[in-house]
């Protein structure tokens, strides 16, 4: 389902860039999966969906997008326990918060990518390509704010919430204690 999420989301909203499911898939995958699990569920929609859109062979770009969206499977991964949370504001606050930080680490990496790989190394084209950078990443903040908090938040609530048969076994066990 992650997978799936990332991969049609992405070609679905491919005209509309910045506006992307892959981040909080991969959020969302490194939240529920053992690391190697999410590391492959990551890397598979990214390299598929990059491979039907015809980007894959065609970027410069590509290995600081990769290594970009990775850092968010790793980071997560690691952080988890501290995100992971009941359906409460401050578990949504985490969600959104994450978002906010994984897409400025993002956007700041694949921007000094731009930089290092078509601009010459000056501190001014530096300066430069984060300036012209600054619409793009407002408008993938915004993505992000809308797709952890309205997308991330309650699919993970879904997904790890128990049902009400496994609430009655639970009670059912403390009872018997």
């Amino acid at each position: 389902m992650l997978f799936a999420l990332g991969f049609f989301g992405r070609i679905a909203l491919h005209d509309y860039h910045n506006i992307e499911t892959i981040m909080v898939s991969i959020f969302l995958a490194s939240m529920l999966l053992p690391g190697s699990t999410a590391a492959v569920v990551s890397v598979s929609m990214i390299v598929l969906s990059d491979i039907y859109l015809g980007y894959f062979a065609n970027s410069k770009i590509i290995l600081f997008t990769y290594t970009g969206f990775l850092l968010v499977s790793l980071v997560t991964t690691k952080l988890k326990n501290k995100i992971e949370g009941s359906y409460s504001a401050r578990t949504l606050y985490k969600f959104t918060a994450s978002g906010i930080i994984f897409t400025s680490v993002f956007d700041t990496w694949t921007n000094f990518g731009v930089f290092w790989l078509g601009y010459e190394h000056t501190l001014e084209n530096l300066a430069l390509v984060f300036v012209l950078g600054i619409p793009f990443m407002i408008y993938h903040l915004l993505s992000s704010i809308f797709t952890f908090t309205l997308i991330g938040f309650p699919l993970y609530q879904a997904l790890t919430s128990k049902t009400n048969e496994e609430h009655a076994v639970s009670l059912t066990d403390i009872e018997d204690l």
